[in-house]
């Protein structure tokens, strides 16, 4: 199963926000924030295959198919809860996957600088050739090397603006991972192996809160097709914040975020 802490609120509520984080990165990327969001809601974080301390067996394939399994199996335990699913880039992708594919009912989807899959067929083999490369720069140059150019990606440009501090603890945290179950995460289930759920997306029914930086061009233009597709959804385009809109725009993040679930509370 995979690794998860559960973290009680503190009113009573049966409201639970299950929180997926990105690549190479782990469930304490959303520790401040718990801190903040606890006080209306139960949080469950939870470490994504070949991250922090998950120890997924390396002789499975970590594809869709089998994160959604293993969320169906950590979730039957927490049924009894009004269940949010919350993912940010990477743990987006899996969050729609789940949010079409899963068997444990949900109340609300909050997607986070995500996509539904890569349309083209030749654009997303072109996208897995990337993948397996970076998965080859990690077992050969390793961590470090590979964190350094990650950190220069466009994508995230916006974040050479923050405090140092918070900078420091995202590097840290990077820094962290296992290069090897990071690379079986990016041939696994990087983009390029993610399938097109473009022409899925009509099939959520559940409430659904897309968030994204203004400054985030692509994935801004995402985001606004997904709102046209995905019945019942609000859009929320943060400015002046970029791909990590939960580091950027903090206190806004969690705004957003209680809003739309307690909004969702008060309409069932």
């Amino acid at each position: 199963m995979l690794n998860y802490k559960f973290y009680q609120a503190k009113c009573d509520t049966d409201e639970l926000l299950v929180m997926l984080h990105g690549f190479i990165s782990d469930q304490q990327a959303f520790s401040k924030h718990v801190c903040v969001l606890q006080e209306k809601m139960n949080i469950l974080t939870v470490d994504l295959p070949g991250h922090g301390q998950d120890d997924s067996d390396t002789n499975q394939t970590w594809d869709f198919p089998f994160i959604t399994n293993q969320l169906d199996e950590l979730l039957k335990s927490f049924q009894s809860y009004q269940l949010f699913l919350h993912g940010y880039s990477m743990g987006g992708r899996i969050a729609l996957y789940y949010g079409i594919e899963g068997k444990i009912t949900l109340a609300g989807l909050i997607l986070e600088s995500t996509s539904p899959g890569i349309e083209v067929l030749e654009d997303r083999n072109e996208r897995q050739l990337v993948d397996q490369a970076r998965a080859k720069v990690l077992e050969i140059a390793g961590l470090e090397i590979f964190v350094n150019d990650w950190e220069k990606l466009p994508l995230f440009y916006t974040q050479h603006e923050l405090d140092k501090s918070i900078k420091k603890e995202i590097r840290d945290m990077r820094l962290r991972q296992n290069s090897l179950r990071l690379a079986k995460a990016l041939r696994d289930y990087g983009t390029g192996q993610m399938p097109n759920l473009w022409p899925k997306l009509k099939q959520i029914k559940v409430p659904t809160c897309i968030i994204v930086g203004a400054l985030d061009g692509k994935f801004c233009k995402i985001a606004k097709q997904m709102e046209t597709m995905i019945h019942n959804t609000e859009l929320n385009e943060i400015e002046q914040s970029g791909h990590t809109v939960h580091v950027e725009e903090f206190a806004e993040f969690d705004r957003i975020v209680l809003g739309f679930i307690h909004k969702e509370e008060q309409n069932d």
